[in-house]
């Protein structure tokens, strides 16, 4: 209980920093959750002040229900028309992701073959990962009966690798790529900014968390949360009938479609701080996952499988890079096409956050449940592809 407490209370702590403290602002609440739990892994031993057994089962219990509860909580705010017509090229973007990690996984395998043990199922379970998330990857393990071992390993290297390529996007990526990537163009065509009813969604401060505690906003805070546990509810609830295979992705894509759908009962989108309480939860699982890395495998860090999982990384992020040149795409789709592939729905509305573009959200949210719904099968299409190349 107590180690819960921390894990939901640490963020706050982070947030009220944030808004006393300039410099904490500028970095952003959302990257120092990531840091602080990442540091406090590496310097804190949490088996000296909590029994063992109990660590790893409540740093899993709460990432899993924090995102799941968040997902809801961030789509019910949502204006859906409104968004459908700002969407433009953001379907093709993330077509060009999910072929980018493709082609860039399978040849990665290729050149790692002699390094990397059983490289095919690192293919498979990394473009799992990277075309849709974790869920996906677990999936996919199960599917091609991949090596626990290599799983937990991934596991930890895709938390440190990812967090990475989250601190670029939200930091210099947009302007790196903006030098050969067209500028976005806004389908707003007044004079001011119009987000169609969703202007909450634009403050993307530490100060936007105020109204969490506010008296006068608890019972709608409180309806919000009743109405995501219920959408929550009702997913589980459908998935524990389907093969256990595809269980967890398909919970995750009812729970954002039934998030979505909600949005349309103008009494669930109107309610007052569902998106900052579903961020404050984003804070929660950023704060958990950094705090989950198994520091042993960092310190005795397979170089080659952290090459490879590098090697994925970067290169399909240049080859969509190049192949938006191509198609002239500009860079905030770009970025959010990717970050659709890499970090998958919960971290959407960070990175259209951080590139100042709340009109590519809902884009965002429709490329990453693209992702989530077709990487079970692109994972092991590219493990089995990989498997017959290099004669595994």
């Amino acid at each position: 209980m107590a180690l819960a407490l921390c894990y939901l209370l640490i963020p706050a702590l982070l947030v009220f920093l944030c808004q006393r403290i300039g410099f904490l602002e500028k970095i952003g609440v959302v990257v120092l959750a990531f840091a602080t739990g990442i540091v406090l892994a590496m310097t804190v031993d949490l088996s000296a002040i909590f029994p063992a057994d109990i660590i790893m089962p409540v740093q899993k219990n709460i990432s899993e229900i924090s995102i799941a509860i968040a997902l809801p909580l961030l789509l019910f705010s949502i204006n859906v028309k409104a968004a459908l017509n700002m969407a433009g090229d953001t379907l093709k973007g993330m077509g060009l992701a999910l072929l980018s990690v493709m082609v860039v996984s399978i040849a990665g395998a290729v050149l790692f073959s002699d390094q990397v043990h059983n490289v095919w199922q690192v293919a498979g379970m990394s473009v799992g990962a990277y075309t849709g998330g974790g869920p996906n990857m677990g999936a996919i393990k199960s599917a091609i009966e991949g090596d626990d071992s290599i799983f937990l390993t991934m596991v930890t290297y895709d938390l440190i690798f990812s967090a990475m390529y989250l601190i670029f996007v939200m930091t210099i990526a947009q302007k790196l790529f903006g030098l050969f990537l067209k500028p976005y163009v806004s389908k707003n065509t007044s004079q001011d900014t119009d987000y169609a009813g969703m202007e909450h969604m634009a403050d993307e401060s530490a100060h936007a968390y105020k109204k969490l505690i506010q008296p006068a906003y608890i019972s709608q805070t409180a309806l919000g949360l009743i109405c995501s546990l219920l959408v929550v509810g009702i997913s589980v609830g459908v998935a524990s009938v389907l093969p256990e295979s595809l269980a967890s992705v398909m919970t995750i894509i009812l729970i954002t479609t039934l998030g979505l759908a909600a949005s349309f009962i103008s009494k669930v989108r109107n309610l007052a701080n569902s998106f900052q309480l579903g961020m404050y939860l984003i804070l929660v699982f950023c704060f958990t996952t950094g705090n989950m890395i198994d520091t042993n495998i960092i310190s005795n860090i397979d170089l080659s499988l952290a090459g490879y999982i590098t090697f994925i990384l970067v290169g399909s992020l240049c080859l969509q890079a190049v192949l938006c040149k191509l198609a002239k795409i500009d860079t905030d789709t770009f970025l959010i096409t990717s970050s659709a592939a890499i970090m998958s729905v919960p971290f959407i509305p960070v990175i259209s956050g951080a590139l100042k573009n709340r009109e590519i959200l809902l884009p965002g949210f429709a490329a990453a449940i693209i992702g989530y719904a077709l990487g079970n099968y692109l994972g092991i299409l590219v493990a089995n592809i990989t498997r017959w190349i290099i004669g595994a």
